[in-house]
């Protein structure tokens, strides 16, 4: 009874705090949607070895942070991100094991306006590097710190992706850019029916 009473003492300041799980939703999912951009959760993929959890949810993280609370050239929006990542090892050791690798994140990203029409959409590419360690459980620190210099990269890329976007007219189906000075393309005339001739 005594260690319950103990434990529930301990528990309260967290509890006062707003204390939440890391990967957990509740205030944290509420606080991504509080800007005038509102980022959806991020769908993530990874091969060879990597794990996708961590970095998209560092990376919605960092998108809440800095693009979250809006960005020029854009006044509101919901914006999706599709996440992969792969993990490539670059250096050997002399016993052939790999002692330095690098975490590669690919993230295509698209805005939509609240009628759903695509607002931005653009892909964009970061890595970040990280050594293999002898003791044991650093080599697992050292790939959660790769990932969450990743998600800032990619985070800050986004944003500068999207800040040119911002400037854009683009087709609202496909996200692509239009050329407001290129001519308008107007139907080729209907070809004539071949003249008949009486017998």
């Amino acid at each position: 009874m005594i260690r319950a009473a103990l434990l529930g003492l301990a528990l309260l300041p967290l509890t006062a705090c707003g204390f939440t799980p890391v990967y957990g939703g509740g205030q944290g999912a509420s606080y991504a949607n509080s800007g005038p951009i509102s980022i959806n959760e991020i769908r993530a993929t990874a091969s060879a070895g990597a794990s996708p959890g961590r970095t998209g949810h560092f990376l919605r993280q960092e998108l809440v942070h800095s693009v979250g609370q809006g960005v020029p050239g854009f006044t509101s929006g919901t914006l999706d991100v599709a996440l992969t990542q792969r993990i490539e090892r670059l250096a050997f050791a002399p016993d052939q094991a790999a002692s330095r690798s690098d975490y590669v994140g690919s993230a295509t990203w698209t805005l939509r306006g609240a009628t759903g029409d695509i607002l931005g959409t653009g892909t964009v590419q970061e890595r970040a590097s990280f050594n293999f360690a002898d003791a044991a459980y650093s080599d697992m620190a050292a790939q959660t710190a790769a990932q969450e210099r990743l998600a800032t990269l990619l985070a800050r890329s986004i944003r500068s992706e999207m800040i040119i976007a911002g400037g854009k007219v683009v087709n609202p189906k496909t996200g692509k850019p239009i050329d407001p000075n290129a001519p308008e393309k107007t139907p080729a005339p209907a070809a004539a029916p071949p003249a008949t001739t009486g017998q």
